[in-house]
Parts: C-alpha cells; sequence; structure tokens
C-alpha cells in the first residue's frame, strides 16, 4: 500500500511540474489568447468596433471554427448576435459573407430564421443578378458595373454551405454551375492564382491577386469535393494554396498582399485565407504538399505570436509588422491563422 501511494504521489508531483500549457496545444492557447485581445479591445454587443462592415462576417465565422476545433462554447452568444447584425451590406459580395455565416451560424443552433433568411437572400442575388454578360456570373454590384472573383467565388461557396445544410439538388447545380463559369473565366492564370476580375471586354483584368480571393476559392473547391464526392476539385485547390504560400509572401515567407492599397479592408484578407487554407489541410491526404503547408502555417503562426508579444499586445495588420493597422479585422485575421496552424 505504502509503495502504491509513493507512485501515486510521484505522479502528482509530475504532473504538477509539467508547464501549465501541455495540457493544451499551442494553437489552442494562442488562438484563445487573440480572441482575449479581440473582445476585451474591440468587442461590442452585435460585433466589433473598428470592422469594416462586412468583416463583421468572416470573423464571425473564425469564431465558430474556434468553437468547432476546440468545443469551447463561451463565444456562442457573440456569434448569435454577431450574425444577425446584417446592417452596412452595399454589395453583392457583402451580401454573400453574410449568406455563409447565417448558414454556419444555423449548423451551431438550427435557429430556422438563419437558413431561411440565408436562402431567399441567395435567391434573390443568383434571381436578381446572374446573367449573360460574360457567358455568366455573378455581378459585384447592383448597378450591374463589374464581374469580379470575389463574387462569383463567395457564390460556389454560399451553395456548397447551402447544399450541406439542406440537401437540396439546386444548391449543387449552381455551386457546380458557378464553378464551371469561373474556371473558364480567364481569371485564374497558368500558376493557379486567380487575379481580381474582368474588364469591359470580359478578359482577365491583370488586377492584383489578392490573398482572399486565393482562399475563398480553396473554400469553395474543397467543398465541391466534399458534397460531389469528386476529388478533383481539392485537387485543382492545392497548386492555387501552395502558388500563394510560394509567392504572395514577404522575404521571410510570410502572407503579404501584393498591394498596400486596401485600406482597412486589407488587414481581413490574410484571415480569410489562412481559414480557407486550414480546412483544405484538414482535408488532404498526409504527403509532401501537406508537410508544405503545414510548415508554413507554423512558420507564419510562429512569426505573429510574436509580432503579439507572445499575446500580449494585439496583432499588426502586416504579418511582418511595422503598420500600426490593428483592429478587429486583423486580430481575427491571427486568431484564424493559430486555428490553422492546428490543421
Amino acid at each position: 500500500m505504502r509503495g502504491g501511494c509513493r507512485w501515486l504521489a510521484a505522479v502528482l508531483c509530475l504532473s504538477a511540474a509539467l508547464p501549465a500549457h501541455a495540457q493544451e496545444p499551442v494553437w489552442q492557447a494562442r488562438a484563445a489568447a487573440a480572441i482575449g485581445t479581440l473582445e476585451q479591445t474591440w468587442g461590442t454587443a452585435d460585433g466589433w468596433q473598428a470592422s469594416e462592415n462586412w468583416q463583421r462576417f468572416p470573423i464571425t465565422d473564425i469564431l465558430m471554427d474556434y468553437q468547432r476545433r476546440t468545443g469551447d462554447p463561451r463565444w456562442s452568444g457573440k456569434i448569435a448576435a454577431a450574425v444577425r447584425n446584417r446592417t452596412g451590406r452595399y454589395l453583392n459580395d457583402d451580401d454573400l459573407w453574410a449568406v455563409i455565416a447565417s448558414v454556419d451560424a444555423w449548423q451551431l443552433g438550427h435557429d430556422p430564421e438563419l437558413l431561411n433568411w440565408a436562402a431567399a437572400n441567395f435567391a434573390r442575388l443568383v434571381t436578381d443578378h446572374w446573367d449573360d454578360h460574360c457567358g455568366g456570373g455573378l455581378w459585384w454590384d447592383p448597378k450591374h458595373s463589374y464581374k469580379n472573383a470575389i463574387t462569383n467565388e463567395l457564390l460556389l461557396h454560399a451553395a456548397t454551405r447551402l447544399y450541406l445544410a439542406t440537401g437540396q439538388e439546386a444548391y449543387r447545380d449552381w455551386a457546380l454551375r458557378t464553378w464551371g463559369w469561373f474556371a473558364a473565366s480567364g481569371m485564374i492564370g497558368p500558376d493557379g492564382l486567380v487575379n481580381d476580375g474582368l474588364d469591359a471586354q470580359c478578359r482577365n483584368n491583370g488586377a492584383p491577386r489578392y490573398t482572399y480571393n486565393q482562399g475563398v476559392l480553396l473554400g469553395g473547391l474543397n467543398d465541391l469535393t466534399a458534397i460531389t464526392g469528386d476529388p478533383q476539385y481539392r485537387t485543382i485547390a492545392v497548386p492555387t494554396a501552395l502558388a500563394a504560400t510560394r509567392t504572395l509572401v514577404t522575404a521571410n515567407g510570410l502572407l503579404t498582399e501584393p498591394s498596400d492599397a486596401l485600406g482597412a479592408d486589407g488587414p481581413m484578407f490574410k484571415g480569410v485565407f489562412v481559414y480557407h487554407l486550414g480546412h483544405l489541410v484538414e482535408a488532404m491526404a498526409d504527403g509532401p504538399e501537406r508537410t508544405e503547408l503545414r510548415a508554413w502555417l507554423a512558420r507564419n503562426s510562429d512569426a505573429v505570436w510574436g509580432l503579439s508579444a507572445d499575446g500580449r499586445q494585439a496583432v499588426d495588420g502586416l504579418w511582418s509588422g511595422g503598420s500600426g493597422q490593428t483592429g478587429a479585422a486583423a486580430e481575427a485575421s491571427a486568431i484564424a491563422l493559430f486555428l490553422a496552424a492546428g490543421s
């Protein structure tokens, strides 16, 4: 009996000597610290200060991803309030960010209002703003002045999310129709990277390849494989992911934008990219490509954690530092990166 007590005491002593974070994955501890900063500094009753209106929805999706990965429900109330705050939507891509977040929030609580709102607005968008100009595609704006990448990538992703929620074939058909048009549009370059949109002659306009244009495409293609069972879509996504992580980076390999002229939108773009990259990496089979992407996520995560002084200060909107552009979007992007690093 005394020997058993000595063994138990030794186990308890060893457990007490272990660092506190040994029981919690590094990525989770980092994400939790960044969420604390987000809420303490910018949290409001129904969203976050210092973020553009459209950014409320990807921020909400990032918090839902945290809950999915960790099982921590502390942010359920904030998620529920923020996703229902639909103020400040002006463009078709704004609406689609809200549609996607509403479907994802429905998956958590199954409030029928969320799914009904998402379905009604999806139907309105494709009825009013998809036409045969440039052979198809959804217009970015209600005035029909521009067909671009992000709006149609979001349409693809919204269709896949709605199909996963409802099983209705019409959404699967819209996803395949949107991808078929997008793949033939000319917006995807030979290296797999996506330019911003089409010009007046329906040609690739050569505009910069922003990180979120790559990210949302990864999400849509990853979901297409999930809803069709066809691995080709995920296979198509991988070269885009590799091209982005190899070329849309600083000399030190940190994710960056090809242009600094993005204003308040820029700090959110990187978060959108790594959010979808993390989901893609999670679904990929083990192999050299997955290994490379996971290593890239780990390097970027370490750099951004250092930029936050190990969680003691807000993250800069530029991951190499120095821009002074902190805010809810920049902090949420860091959270998305820390979560993706756990994929």
